[in-house]
């Protein structure tokens, strides 16, 4: 398998988590853009309508709100907020406005490992409409430094 190629052109923008054991991270993370698109599909069609008087969807305007409040919190030696770092995973909203993080750090003995997931959920849960608040620690697949945004990239003289 070492000597299979990687079309790094089509990868997922961000990889999805799977608590699978079987395969191993490298073959969930490449399937894990499929895999997401049935998952979102599926999610649409069984979603209650929940649409407010603005038009959106109240879960995906909750999203995008929590999004906002995570790209405030900064890793303390890099420059460059955690979203765009590419430490967050996953920000999903159930119908119940229950939010899960599935976030990672850089290397599992960072020295923010206490503090950082923490400042993640005091900081989610202070997004008016949000219910409860789960941070999840996920290890696989393990962070690089692809998983940065171009943004992040430029701030950081990588690009």
């Amino acid at each position: 398998m070492k000597d299979d190629p990687v079309d790094i052109k089509n990868k997922p923008e961000r990889p999805v988590w799977s608590h699978k054991t079987e395969g191993g991270y490298l073959e969930d993370f490449l399937k894990g853009d499929e895999e997401r698109a049935k998952a979102e599909d599926n999610q649409a069609a069984s979603a209650p309508d929940d649409t407010g008087a603005s038009g959106t969807a109240n879960g995906d305007d909750l999203q995008k709100r929590i999004v906002e409040v995570i790209k405030q919190i900064y890793d303390p030696e890099i420059p460059v907020n955690i979203y765009d770092l590419g430490l967050i995973y996953d920000v999903i909203v159930d119908e119940s406005h229950n939010i899960k993080v599935n976030m990672t750090l850089t290397t599992p003995n960072c020295p923010v490992a206490e503090a950082l997931p923490n400042e993640v959920e005091t900081k989610v849960r202070s997004v008016d409409g949000v219910n409860d608040v789960t941070v999840a620690m996920v290890w696989n697949p393990p962070w690089d430094m692809s998983l940065m945004t171009d943004e992040a990239r430029l701030e950081l003289g990588l690009l």
